[in-house]
């Protein structure tokens, strides 16, 4: 034994010379990751900084420009509209010198026209010229435009002495070419120069006078009318001469106007009339249907409107701002050097119509610099890749070195110490289970032994890495198990018990594997002449798969332990395995583990008298007290209630052979079971099952009957639903209690149970979880020295108090 010892010393240094070889290779790789990648950083860091550094550097330039094309803007906008308007003073006072020396009263028509209409056709932003005088007459020629058909129309209001209150209007019409088109009277259409602004307002100015925009009387277009009065020597208001200018003009300029990509320039004045838009009309109607002029408000352009509001309160000048993400240039200033009203130019345009470009052109060296950092990353990587995998291979070398050579030390003193087999304690086992656990480096190994019988499989030792420790004795049946025992006689490896498709290893996944957190299973029986005498299995967590090379290890120590095993039989021993009738004495019988001292296991050794006391007081004892020939009160009775939760799955057929349905098929198991345990009361009501112990027979043997049957209905319903691939949708209840039994038919002698200890076994099957067997304390109490419970929670029964609830979840 201490050469075994000093060997797996051995062993373990080599495993720790090994285990610092692949940390250095894991230091090397890292270095050959981050080095790369911090380069990679680095370059990007900088190239990302230098993308933000030119932006700003550019984008102030950009702005910066941008000043110097909004004042130029701003120039050609004003010598525009001086050119458009300044001539007009000029035209409007040679007009009234050239008629100066005439009576305007009389003034010859045909030398009016002329001078009108050569007017217009030098003068293309005037819509018309006229003359009105104190006396109500009026001369007008405008320009006029009827579908394709334009040219010039003279319209004359006289007032005959005669009929003064009956003005005569002649409308004559001259072509493009200057044919005349038409020469009538019309009627009159109620026009009175008097009343007009241009006139009101040169007569009182008493010189050159600009109206306020108003809309044309003939046409309803917006314009404004320079007019100037014309006064004999004693300064009396002999006529007043005026021209039209329509805004629309104004229009057809700024829409030619390119403002970046998407600007746009207007006239407006303090009152927020548009004076000039480029795509806007001039004059639309009120809520009353009456025409009037535009307003900011009525274009609909929150950024329009914005501006506005800022050059209100800011003044002339420039005001940048944001909205909805986006940031804009606005600028305004005054035309009051031009016209005596408070006109203004408003320019908004977008700031990424001047910076775009600058976003743009950092946008492409930024993504030239990324591909050709991508670039460099790439072929890094592939360098770091292949760095990487010759790390990995390396690391896989010298782990499956140190595991080879753990392996071989395991190996080989297992086979050069006979005494690990020779002795009858279980140390010697310990140390095969160990040296196997540690040397295939799994969570668990565990050597088992079929008994005589082939019914009990029973575990001889089985050692945990993660706790440490050794257990032994644990027995798995074949009554609760019968699919594992086929499954036994042939090496298998099972990456995933949870979700493997094999229904033999459901029961053993939920009783044995998942209580221990173990997921995988690789299984090499141990045959002894051709015949399965053991098995040796290795249970870790969850794997992609078992290596082959520690399948080969485990099947070399299977072998082992076969020849060993045979070896010893034929001297008449078994090889640290129990004789096979102490394995189990009965089916239906557990036996009882040594006693060992009770480790504060919390439990109330008085509950089943308190049951039984408080139950008993609930009992009628007066007037009708219960008759001992009819019913009887019985203090202690083990109940078993069998619950199912998918109607569905139970109406299904079992198979497709037989047609035989899954309720059919796991009643009769159910009952089978019963009749091999000693059940002596089984019902079977709507989605339950009740089984009840013989209330003649021995309470603790009773119980123990009733545990067995637990155990066999829950092993049959894990099985059925197994083979239909669907959920565990049962539950099961089981307590020990207060119960009263009644004779139903003396002849047959059929009776029936219930009282407290059925309600309670209803209320743990309802509480369980799927699959699983719910207890009270009271059954914990009875058996816990011979099954293995795991704390549930606590239940509250009234007249008795608190007390903890179990799960039973096997033989011990």
């Amino acid at each position: 034994m201490e050469s075994f010892l000093a060997g797996w010393r051995t062993a373990t240094t080599n495993q720790a010379v090994a285990f610092e070889e692949v940390q250095a290779v894991t230091r090397r790789r890292r270095l050959r990751i981050w080095l790369p990648v911090a380069v990679v950083a680095i370059l990007l860091a900088a190239l990302i900084g230098n993308a933000i550094h030119e932006f700003r550097v550019m984008r102030a330039d950009a702005l910066a420009l941008s000043d110097g094309v909004i004042g130029n803007l701003k120039s050609r906008i004003e010598t525009e509209v001086g050119a458009y308007l300044g001539p007009i003073p000029g035209v409007v006072r040679f007009t009234r010198d050239l008629l100066a020396d005439q009576d305007l009263l009389s003034v010859r028509r045909e030398l009016a026209e002329k001078v009108a209409s050569g007017i217009l056709d030098n003068t293309p932003q005037l819509t018309s010229v006229f003359i009105g005088s104190p006396a109500g007459e009026f001369f007008m020629v405008r320009r006029y435009q009827e579908g394709e058909q334009r040219g010039l129309e003279t319209k004359t209001i006289r007032r005959p002495p005669e009929a003064a209150d009956a003005p005569v209007m002649q409308l004559k019409r001259h072509g493009a070419k200057g044919e005349l088109l038409s020469d009538e009277q019309a009627p009159w259409d109620g026009y009175d120069p008097r009343a007009r602004p241009w006139f009101v307002g040169a007569a009182k100015s008493r010189d050159l006078f600009w109206t306020d925009v108003y809309l044309f009387f003939t046409t309803g277009a917006a314009g404004i009318t320079a007019s100037l009065p014309y006064l004999n020597a004693d300064g009396e208001l002999l006529a007043v001469v005026g021209t039209d200018v329509e805004l629309a003009s104004l229009s057809r300029f700024l829409a030619t106007l390119a403002i970046g990509e998407s600007g746009l320039a207007l006239i407006v004045d303090d009152q927020g009339r548009v004076m000039a838009h480029p795509r806007k009309p001039l004059v639309t109607k009120d809520g009353g249907g009456e025409l009037r002029l535009l307003r900011v408000d009525d274009i609909g352009d929150p950024v329009v409107s914005r501006a506005f509001d800022r050059y209100r309160v800011e003044g002339h000048g420039r005001h940048d701002f944001e909205m909805a993400g986006r940031r804009y240039i606005s600028s305004t200033s005054s035309l009051n050097q031009l016209l005596p009203h408070d006109w203004s130019i408003l320019m908004i345009v977008p700031e990424d119509d001047f910076v775009g470009f600058v976003a743009e052109n950092v946008r492409d060296t930024l993504g030239m610099g990324l591909a050709v950092i991508a670039l460099a990353g790439g072929l890094a990587g592939l360098v770091v890749r292949q760095g990487l995998r010759a790390d990995q291979e390396a690391i896989a070398i010298l782990e499956r070195q140190a595991q080879l050579d753990a392996q071989g030390e395991a190996f080989g003193m297992l086979a050069t110490q006979s005494t690990l087999f020779e002795d009858s304690g279980s140390n010697g086992l310990a140390l095969v289970t160990e040296a196997v656990a540690r040397s295939s480096r799994v969570r668990r190994a565990s050597l088992w032994h079929l008994a005589a019988t082939d019914d009990t499989l029973v575990c001889l030792d089985s050692f945990d890495q993660q706790t440490e420790g050794h257990t032994d004795g644990a027995t798995l049946e074949r009554s609760e198990h019968p699919g594992l025992f086929e499954w036994l006689q042939s090496e298998s490896a099972v990456s995933d018990v949870a979700s493997s498709d094999d229904a033999r290893l459901v029961s053993l996944y939920r009783s044995y594997l998942a209580p221990l957190g173990c997921q995988a299973l690789l299984s090499v029986p141990v045959k002894v002449d051709g015949q399965v005498s053991g098995v040796l299995w290795l249970e870790d967590g969850r794997r992609s798969e078992w290596p082959n090379q520690v399948q080969r290890f485990a099947r070399a120590i299977g072998n082992l332990m076969a020849i060993r095993q045979a070896a010893s039989a034929t001297a008449g021993a078994v090889v640290a395995m129990p004789p096979a009738g102490k394995a189990k004495a009965h089916d239906s019988e557990a036996a009882p583990r040594p006693e060992t001292p009770n480790q504060d296991l919390n439990i109330d050794a008085r509950l089943g008298a308190r049951r039984t006391a408080a139950f008993a007081a609930k009992l009628p004892d007066g007037a009708h007290p219960v008759r001992a020939d009819d019913v009887q009160r019985i203090d202690q009775l083990a109940f078993v209630s069998l619950r199912f939760s998918d109607a569905l799955a139970l109406a299904r057929s079992a198979d497709d052979r037989s047609g035989e349905s899954t309720i059919a098929r796991l009643l009769a198991q159910i009952d089978a079971a019963a009749s091999q345990h000693g059940v002596a009361y089984l019902k079977f009501l709507t989605d339950r099952v009740v089984a009840a112990a013989d209330p003649a027979a021995d309470v603790d043997q009773a119980t123990v009957c009733l545990a067995e049957f637990a155990l066999a209905a829950q092993a049959a319903c894990e099985r059925l639903f197994a083979e239909q691939h669907a959920p565990s949708a049962f539950h099961l209840g089981m307590d020990l209690g207060p119960a009263i039994g009644s004779l139903i038919d003396r002849k047959e002698g059929s009776f029936n149970l219930w009282g407290e200890a059925a309600r309670m076994a209803y209320a743990m099957a309802d509480s369980a979880p799927p699959g699983t067997i719910h207890t009270t304390e009271s059954v914990y109490e009875a058996l816990h020295d011979r099954y293995l419970f795991q704390l549930r929670g606590h239940h509250y029964l009234e007249d008795v108090g608190e007390f903890s609830t179990y799960l039973l979840g096997g033989r011990l």
